[in-house]
């Protein structure tokens, strides 16, 4: 039986379960999020929960947060999904909350970085319609709205 899964805007309560989804990653996970392993504070995960320079949404399974994804003013954003559910698509489900608030917004573009070893986060890229721009270092996902 499939766990229902609910996608929402974070809350300045959600901060110790965004930490405990943090802390949940593997080094690796934290590698190719971050582009070098890195433990996410206790401030920052109440900052993150504040949304005062982004937007926020998590994902909730059972009441527990297993996914999380940030667009910033900029168009820039991340997500992160519990090792569990991966390959769930629900990477894809917060990236599409995203787009949905960036075009609501009037942003122009919603953009993302990542290393080249993040097959996961490519293949969400090529699936959503980005663009990819490949060099040695990173990928660059751009994804028009207007």
């Amino acid at each position: 039986m499939e766990a229902l899964v609910k996608v929402r805007q974070i809350t300045k309560d959600d901060w110790r379960d965004v930490l405990r989804l943090y802390e949940s990653l593997s080094e690796e996970d934290l590698y190719l999020r971050f582009f070098h392993i890195y433990k996410l504070s206790p401030e920052e995960a109440m900052k993150l929960a504040k949304e005062e320079d982004h937007y926020t949404v998590v994902a909730e399974v059972g009441g527990e947060v297993v996914g999380e994804a940030t667009l910033h003013e900029d168009g820039e954003f991340s997500v992160v999904v519990a090792s569990d559910y991966r390959k769930s698509h629900l990477g894809t489900w917060l990236v599409r909350e995203l787009i949905k608030h960036a075009k609501e917004t009037g942003m122009k573009e919603v953009k993302f970085y990542t290393l080249p070893e993040n097959r996961a986060m490519i293949s969400l890229g090529q699936k959503l319609g980005f663009t990819l721009t490949f060099d040695d270092e990173e990928i660059v996902g751009v994804l028009k709205l207007s």
